[in-house]
This record gives structure tokens, sequence and C-alpha cells, in this order.
């Protein structure tokens, strides 16, 4: 005979409740007029793309929100202010790292929100000279806003068969 109608009343009101707060938490109040072009998918390439141009400004211009946060390297980077640092930072201590996004797969994809998972690797010369490479499982979420889609959260979780791998300058030796 199934759920009776107070049961149902009570279920559908907990799922109205619940996305009523997914919405609220993912869109700001005011409409949103965004480039027709723009896509969860372009802000993802613009970032996979700018990310290894080491300009954080531009970074913040094209695909990083504001109250934006990073979790990488044990540490957590909330605000445009201590993600900037955060990556500053890096680039200051690997100067030439590489960062690569490979094996994009979409998670969720909503009108005002989007999450993507994929792997990452890095590789770059520390300033001594010791050259760093390493990688691991990555998720970003991104929401709609008014300027387009941005980057709202990053959270980076290395993968331990590819950390860390070290190496100096002089080391020529190999491992048989």
């Amino acid at each position: 005979s199934g759920p009776s109608l107070r049961g149902r009343r009570a279920f559908v009101s907990g799922i109205g409740c619940c996305l009523t707060l997914i919405s609220a938490v993912a869109v700001d109040a005011q409409p949103i007029e965004e480039p027709a072009t723009d896509s969860p998918e372009a802000a993802f390439e613009r970032y996979r793309r700018e990310i290894n141009l080491h300009d954080f400004n531009r970074l913040a211009d094209d695909v990083i929100d504001p109250q934006a946060r990073f979790v990488f390297a044990g540490e957590s980077h909330r605000g445009i202010v201590a993600a900037r640092a955060a990556f500053n930072r890096t680039w200051a201590t690997i100067p030439d790292e590489v960062y690569t996004m490979d094996d994009a797969e979409w998670i969720v994809r909503h009108e005002a929100s989007a999450v993507v998972s994929f792997r990452y690797r890095y590789r770059g010369t520390m300033s001594n000279g010791q050259v760093l490479a390493g990688g691991g499982f990555g998720t970003n979420v991104f929401r709609r806003t008014g300027n387009g889609w941005r980057l709202i959260y990053e959270h980076l979780s290395p993968d331990p068969a590819l950390q860390p791998a070290r190496t100096s300058p002089s080391d020529t030796s190999t491992k048989e």
C-alpha cells in the first residue's frame, strides 16, 4: 500500500528544504548574466591553460572566485589574498613548475554549480637546483556568477605512488 500521505509530505518537504539550501549556497540572490559561451568546462580549460603562466592576477581575473578555498600540501587557503600568497610561494619555490590536470570527469553539473575530478602532475626545478615531481587526485568546484563560471574550491590529494620524486642536478645514477 506504500507510505502514508503524511510520510510522503514529509519526504517532499525534506527534499524541498535541501534543494533550497543548495540553491542558496550555489547562487547569489541576484540574476546571473554571464557570457553566453562560458561553461564550467570552459572555466576548467582556462584554469588548465593559465596556471602554467604563473600569473596569479590573470587567474584571479579569468577563473578564480574571490572567495575561493584551496586545499593542498597539507594546508588550507581561503580567499583571494591567501590563495595568491600560496600560489606565489609555490612558484617562488619551483619557478619553472609545469602543472597538468588530466582525466577530467564531471561528477556533478547543475545550472549554478559543477564538480570535476581529475589527476594532476607537477614537475619543476626548485630554487636549490633539485628537481621535484609528483601528482595525485584533484577535485574542483565551479560556481556560476555574474562574471561567468568561477573556481570556488580546489582540493588536491597526493598519490603516494607519485610522491615525492626528488633528484639533485648531479644525480645521474640509475636503479636496476
